[in-house]
């Protein structure tokens, strides 16, 4: 057993190589929007500023400071890029164990590599709360379904309530997982009324768990008089933010678009799991094993995951990963359903394992293996290039066409100079090393309507008084935020009084780049 998991142990991790290397520093020498934000948050921390309090953002702290460590670890975007080839790695290695611990080695094995060599259809640049939160999820699986073969003491349960709360400070959204797997609890403890003390000491402990993780986040932020911040900028303006969009049957449509394939095999999936919990319902059967826990645990996953995927109506690719998990789960379900039919037709125990083997072999190598081959030219010219060059090579802004708006930032800049972008382009603050003059370092929060107050309007027009940076209206390809002088603003005061505030000071001296982003300047005294 052990070997077999080296050796799928091995596999994963070139599966992981040939998904990530895309989004490697070589290929993508510029983050996107939201990478921009955790690279510069990752950034100032390692310069002693905390988030929340001096950087502002609405996702969870953890992932701030898994891009300080990355940061630290290279100097470099390269770090980031390789703590993600460990999360994700890890993230196989659990589901493979969680997988196994239901249906055995071979369909855990390829079940695994089909959620995985789907992943680059969602991964949208990489660097993301929904990639890294795959982690917690898959392992808080794997400890539930431990804890359900396993029922002496409550380690497993604690170490469940130990990845929600991570998944949770990663983003709320991504507690879908660990809700169902209360939630498959209380079901469990409703139709087996002997086992409701010992659910509720599990569900208890599950608790336990988080509380450690939001106690030591709490007492961290709260030493450093951030915690309010953090409630302010992570649930309320997450709250007032989501009311902008409603729910999306587009947003849930799109993700039969992108993972095709996996909804696919999932639905036929859910097929088998409903037919599976039918025939144990009308053998009228007292106990249930592991599989009919797991088969209640996926149909409770399934509508609690959809909904906080898509709650807030819009459609970015990286809240698709998301949904790997529980289409995962009913992947291997349709396996082992596919494997019980071909029993029926073939019943000799002499050959039955040999045939459940070629079954789930059979889904690896149909859908499995030609995505990793398909993906090894870019990772062979990666290797190639590292040991070409005896290092990690450094980002060559000049070989994509947003490489001119840090070309003209350090041309037109000193390293003591202050930048503020209005839009969310906090990537060139990063990669050119100029502060943002505030700590709302992109401008999302004045375009929402009952969040914005005049208070946080002052202090932005406070700090760009006080240290006149060059500003960059970076909102011409970014529908989420008017620009500088448009008219939309005369419909929320509040702001409107921050705009006349930059135009009765500031001066549109150019527009650069593909994107056609306006600077503009301080005019003086």
């Amino acid at each position: 057993m052990k070997k077999g998991l080296f050796l799928s142990s091995l596999f994963f991790l070139l599966v992981v190589f040939t998904v990530l290397t895309p989004v490697a520093p070589l290929y993508q020498p510029i983050s996107t929007r939201d990478q921009g934000v955790y690279l510069y948050a990752g950034q100032q921390v390692l310069n002693g500023e905390i988030p929340y309090r001096d950087i502002w953002d609405h996702k969870g702290p953890v992932l701030y400071y898994i891009n300080s460590l990355g940061l630290w670890l290279t100097d470099s975007t390269w770090g980031v890029w390789f703590l993600e080839i460990i999360f994700l790695f890890f993230t196989a290695i659990s589901s493979f164990l969680a997988l196994r611990v239901v249906f055995g080695s071979a369909v855990a094995f390829s079940s695994t590599v089909l959620w995985l060599v789907s992943l680059p259809q969602v991964l949208d640049h990489g660097n993301t709360v929904e990639e890294y939160s795959l982690l917690f999820q898959f392992a808080a699986i794997y400890f539930y379904l431990r804890s359900e073969k396993n029922q002496k003491g409550y380690w497993n349960e604690i170490i469940v309530g130990v990845m929600a709360a991570m998944a949770f400070s990663m983003r709320p959204n991504n507690i879908g997982i660990h809700a169902a797997i209360v939630l498959a609890l209380i079901v469990t403890a409703l139709l087996s009324p002997k086992e409701r003390i010992h659910i509720f000491k599990r569900i208890i402990a599950v608790g336990g768990g988080a509380a450690v993780i939001f106690g030591v986040i709490g007492i961290y932020f709260a030493a450093n008089k951030s915690l309010g911040n953090l409630f302010d900028e992570v649930f309320i303006y997450n709250y007032h933010y989501s009311k902008l969009d409603t729910f999306s049957w587009q947003a849930l449509t799109k993700s039969y678009d992108r993972l095709t394939l996996l909804v696919q095999l999932g639905l036929a999936g859910l097929v088998g799991v409903i037919n599976y919990l039918y025939g144990y319902w009308k053998q009228d059967k007292k106990e249930s094993d592991i599989k009919i826990r797991f088969a209640v645990f996926a149909l409770v996953a399934i509508p609690i995951q959809l909904y906080l995927s898509f709650l807030s109506g819009r459609k970015y690719l990286h809240y698709y990963i998301a949904l790997l998990p529980v289409l995962a789960l009913l992947v291997s379900f349709l396996i082992f359903w596919i494997q019980q039919w071909v029993e029926k037709i073939f019943p000799d125990i002499r050959y039955r394992n040999m045939l459940n083997f070629l079954i789930a072999g059979g889904f690896f190598l149909m859908f499995g293996i030609k995505p990793v081959i398909n993906r090894m030219s870019p990772l062979v010219n990666l290797l190639e290039t590292i040991w070409a060059e005896k290092s990690l090579p450094p980002p060559d802004f000049s070989a994509v066409e947003q490489g001119v708006y840090v070309e003209y930032i350090l041309s037109h800049t000193q390293p003591d100079d202050y930048v503020l972008i209005w839009g969310n382009a906090s990537m060139y603050n990063f990669l050119t090393e100029r502060k943002s003059p505030s700590r709302f370092v992109y401008t999302y929060a004045f375009g929402v309507p009952n969040y914005v107050s005049q208070e946080i309007v002052d202090e932005l027009m406070l700090d760009i008084a006080q240290k006149k940076p060059m500003i960059i209206d970076a909102t011409a390809e970014d529908k989420t935020i008017a620009r500088l002088d448009s008219g939309a603003w005369n419909h929320l005061p509040v702001t409107q009084s921050l705009i006349r505030f930059i135009e009765e000071h500031y001066v549109h001296v150019d527009t650069i780049g593909p994107g056609r982003f306006r600077v503009w300047t301080y005019k003086g005294e």
